[in-house]
């Protein structure tokens, strides 16, 4: 299941990309978001009959649906509107070391040095990424900086998260999230609605929206948390590892994308960092860390 669902959310980068050919970005977004909420409310009610969060707890759902789906789809689809499908993938991994970075700063986590060297190993293996897309057709570097921020978003809202896990299910949270940020996004995506040529799509456009509003949204959340107390978070963390190489494989398979040896080099030192923060959390505490507890790794 595990390995199922990272498929599923890496095949989500070249679909996306693909469907921009004719999509808006954020009437795809902004549909999307609002069938997979509807649909994710259905299955979540039946399982656990409601969606409700204690009063107190509202103001942080809506900062973290804010952050995690309105700020990181803006600069998600728009990175992937303007750059390579794969450059997006390889930096999205950095998202992890972000968190940690972030648990540090807020206190969640005890600074050791072993933290800013994994931080900065992700850092370098981004800059990687970028430089090796710099003489690859597609790359832009205003599509590597808004990824840089779909990331940063991503785990900002991995962070805020944090207190929410041990108070409800996380598929509750999950379908909060996506509700929450198809409403934000429902102004501005109505907008390019109004403005989307739908003659224009073609079957395979208006498929690429129906598989990234199925599987990554809904079926991939529905495998992930099923499996997640089967193997425990720490192991499920793991197989996220698989996204960053598998959507750059996705993009140069579907798309064409040339991914050069500096990208891919890229992205392993990003997922060496990340796992050497990982590693370094794990021997200090048995304890799940904010990199085992944050959110499937779908920037949604």
């Amino acid at each position: 299941m595990l390995v199922l669902a990272n498929v599923l959310w890496s095949l989500n980068y070249a679909t996306t990309k693909y469907a921009f050919e004719r999509w808006n970005p954020l009437a795809f977004s902004g549909l999307r978001f609002a069938l997979a909420g509807i649909g994710m409310a259905l299955i979540v009610g039946v399982r656990e009959r409601g969606l409700g969060v204690a009063r107190r707890d509202v103001p942080l759902v809506i900062l973290a649906g804010a952050t995690g789906i309105f700020l990181n789809q803006l600069t998600f689809n728009y990175a992937l509107d303007y750059t390579a499908a794969a450059n997006v993938a390889l930096i999205l991994g950095a998202a992890p070391a972000f968190t940690a970075a972030f648990s540090v700063a807020l206190g969640h986590e005890r600074v050791r040095p072993v933290h800013w060297v994994a931080l900065g190993v992700s850092l370098a293996g981004v800059a990687l990424v970028v430089q090796g897309g710099a003489g690859v057709e597609g790359f832009s570097l205003k599509g590597d900086v808004l990824a840089i921020g779909a990331a940063l978003t991503w785990a900002a809202y991995s962070v805020m998260m944090r207190p929410l896990f041990g108070k409800y299910s996380a598929m509750r949270l999950s379908t909060l999230m996506i509700i929450v940020g198809a409403v934000l996004m429902a102004p501005i995506s109505i907008h390019q609605l109004g403005q989307q040529d739908f003659g224009d799509l073609g079957a395979l456009r208006w498929g690429a929206l129906l598989y990234s509003t199925i599987f990554p949204l809904i079926v991939t959340n529905v495998l992930y948390f099923t499996a997640l107390p089967r193997v425990g978070a720490a192991r499920a963390t793991l197989f996220m590892y698989l996204q960053p190489f598998l959507g750059a494989l996705f993009a140069a398979l579907l798309l064409g994308e040339q991914i050069g040896a500096v990208q891919i080099a890229g992205g392993a030192v990003i997922v060496g960092g990340v796992a050497l923060g990982r590693t370094a959390s794990a021997r200090r505490s048995r304890e799940p860390t904010i990199l085992d507890l944050e959110p499937p790794a779908e920037p949604s």
